[in-house]
């Protein structure tokens, strides 16, 4: 078989951009702290980091959800707390109130005071989140839940959401509610705080069977401070929850980033060694193609 001067010429640069590609893929990788450049050079590496990267961003939503709902949740357990307050602090004054010995200008005052107390926990009602959504209107949550009327001078209120939750995802199967409507909390229209209280300061402000509407009012201040902390309680055991989920999500954050590290990250140990190795080989193959191709027939002659 023939050896041309041109074929070992050609091997000699093939072997020269073999040893020069070898050795800049090495020095990219080195300098980006990656082992996989292009899917192409591990097919199977790069589709299993591509799912398990997008694993890994779903999971981080999840967690960034149960952030928003723990803020949700807490936004209406505080207000809630305002409302058993205000709650607990009527029951007082209809006890104060039904004592025999008060004066008609006494019970006035403590109507009036019931009247503020009434606004205040109309406000309560009507609370918007940062967002500008309301708490308790439901799914309804552009619309002021609780709407004050004024019938023949008895405050109440006239109920505009409905009784849907809103609801966040904090996890692949667990759609929490966020929001709640008006009567989870404050009761309907003829059976809630409001009526209550309504009801009560007309009886103060009337005079008219002071006794039986302390009775009445007192029964219905218990029911509606039992709502709320039912209501309550729903919602630290929800919080409990969030917490739990984040626990979950914390650790599985870290098991995707492991297992990315793992698939996509540089040994630099190796990647180093390798490219000292592969500098080696190229100045060789430099220093032999240099020999070969000076060779020539009269160096030979005499």
């Amino acid at each position: 078989m023939r050896v041309s001067t041109n074929m070992i010429y050609d091997q000699g640069v093939i072997a020269l951009q073999k040893q020069s590609a070898a050795l800049l893929y090495t020095g990219q990788q080195i300098a980006t702290g990656r082992k996989i450049l292009t899917p192409s050079d591990d097919p199977v590496g790069s589709a299993r980091a591509l799912d398990v990267s997008q694993s890994k961003s779903v999971n981080q939503q999840f967690i960034t959800n149960q952030g928003y709902a723990e803020d949700a949740l807490k936004l209406v357990e505080g207000q809630l707390d305002g409302a058993g307050e205000i709650i607990q602090y009527a029951r007082d004054r209809v006890l104060a109130a039904g004592n025999p010995a008060l004066s008609p200008a006494d019970r006035q005052s403590i109507a009036t005071d019931l009247r503020s107390q009434f606004d205040a926990m109309l406000a309560i009602a009507n609370t918007r989140d940062a967002n500008g959504d309301y708490l308790f209107a439901g799914y309804r949550s552009n619309t002021p839940p609780f709407e004050k009327t004024d019938l023949a001078g008895t405050p109440g209120t006239e109920y505009k959401g409905d009784q849907g939750s809103r609801t966040m995802q904090v996890s692949s199967s667990r759609f929490m509610p966020v929001s709640f409507g008006g009567e989870v909390a404050f009761g309907s229209e003829g059976d809630g705080v409001f009526k209550v209280l309504g009801d009560f300061i007309t009886a103060l402000e009337t005079g008219s069977d002071v006794p039986g509407a302390v009775s009445t009012a007192l029964g219905g201040l218990d029911e509606s401070l039992d709502r709320v902390l039912t209501t309550r309680a729903q919602i630290g055991s929800q919080l409990v929850e969030v917490e739990q989920l984040g626990f979950i999500g914390s650790d599985l954050d870290l098991q995707y980033q492991t297992t990315l590290s793992d698939l996509q990250d540089l040994d630099y140990n190796e990647a180093i060694s390798r490219l000292t190795q592969q500098r080696t080989f190229l100045e060789a193959a430099q220093q032999s193609f240099l020999k070969t191709t000076g060779l020539s027939l009269f160096n030979y002659l005499s």
